[in-house]
């Protein structure tokens, strides 16, 4: 594990790349900002600053990579933990330095749950480290290294130097302008609640059925695979335990379902034409971009081409009609527990974290393929 003064020394030399890093963190933070006040509030705004760009998070991610470098998965728990202090004690001393010096309470966190100060709270600070955590683990080192790479370029030099100097400017103006007001600096905002279409409370339910289903969907693959192999068998694409495909099959199957009378069979024969037509998709376009197949029915009778097969086509009818009479309901009410002040915050993470590990998982692919299951479930084309 590098020292302190080797991750400076470090610093100092990739200095480019981490110009990219900051920049990108930055967005990062812009993004998930207007996400979470999106799905609490219905509004999306400026966030306090001209550019799309929180500094801050930028500068937080340096920090914490300076004081704990990178975590190994053995120890990912315990650096959850240090992350964990060292943001609640950034928060805290950045609010009440800026509150000191410019006059304005930057955010206000007074009415969370289990605040410590109105700058943090232990349930955002949890949330914060756990991200972070994740980022700094699975994502962070092949990003550096490709900014790295790029970063020889001259060009690329010469804008990661103006989004920086752009960021650092943006960032000192949005502070004069908030001091001057009193209060964060709005420079804009919109209202998405005047559009039925993406009203946050229901967007708050979809988004949290898909990620729910696509959970299940892999604990359902997993230990059904697990139990044919007969030794454990992670069946989701991802590197979080989470198969898409089940999340996104749940949304748009049950509201076409919806749109039938009430009766079982029905139910049935349409569930499974439509999860087929999806398994069919999916599986076209992960050999499109990444050249595998994730599942392989050769061996089962009456398949085509692998790809669908019988036995998985009525059991995505069966699934239909179990979703739809028994499941969802209970899944709606078991999310309703989840408090309103709450579940923004987790469900914002969550669509942050997964783009995340999209885009590290695809990046593997490319660079160095997949590893097939010795009973060829995962086959490459």
């Amino acid at each position: 594990m590098a020292s302190f003064q080797d991750r400076v020394k470090s610093l100092v030399k990739n200095r480019y790349s981490w110009m990219l890093m900051l920049t990108l963190v930055s967005l990062i933070g812009f993004l998930a900002e207007n996400v979470w006040s999106y799905l609490a509030t219905g509004f999306i705004g400026n966030r306090g600053f001209i550019l799309p760009f929180l500094f801050v998070y930028g500068l937080g991610i340096l920090i914490i990579y300076l004081i704990l470098g990178t975590p190994t998965t053995k120890r990912l728990p315990l650096y959850i933990l240090c992350v964990y202090g060292v943001i609640t004690a950034l928060q805290i001393g950045y609010g009440y330095a800026v509150e000191a010096i410019f006059g304005f309470r930057p955010w206000d966190m007074s009415e969370m749950y289990l605040s410590v100060t109105p700058y943090a709270s232990m349930v955002t600070s949890l949330g914060f480290a756990g991200l972070i955590s994740l980022f700094m683990n699975v994502i962070f080192t092949p990003t550096f290294e490709w900014f790295d790479k790029i970063s020889k370029n001259a060009l690329i030099r010469v804008i990661g130097v103006v989004l920086l100097l752009g960021m650092v400017a943006d960032y000192v103006v949005g502070l004069i302008q908030s001091s001057n007001a009193g209060e964060r600096f709005f420079l804009w905002s919109l209202d998405l609640n005047m559009y039925d279409i993406v009203n946050p409370h229901e967007v708050r339910q979809y988004v949290g059925m898909f990620f729910v289903w696509g959970v299940l969907g892999w604990c359902v693959e997993t230990l059904y695979i697990s139990w044919m192999n007969k030794k454990w068998t992670n069946r989701g694409f991802l590197y979080a335990p989470f198969c898409p495909i089940y999340g996104f099959g749940e949304f748009i199957g049950y509201k076409l379902l919806l749109l039938l009378p009430h009766n079982y069979f029905l139910y049935f024969f349409v569930g499974m034409i439509f999860c087929t037509i999806l398994e069919l998709v999916v599986a076209k376009y992960m050999i499109w971009k990444t050249g595998y197949l994730w599942w392989d029915y050769t061996n089962r009778p009456f398949n085509y081409k692998g790809i669908l097969c019988l036995e998985s086509t009525i059991a995505w009818g069966v699934y239909a009609v179990i979703e739809f009479w028994f499941l969802h309901d209970g899944s709606m009410w078991l999310l309703g527990q989840v408090p309103d002040i709450i579940m923004p915050l987790i469900l914002t993470g969550l669509i942050i974290y997964s783009f995340g590990d999209l885009a590290y998982t695809l990046r593997n692919v490319k660079t160095k393929g997949m590893e097939a299951e010795e009973n060829n479930i995962l086959k490459f084309r």
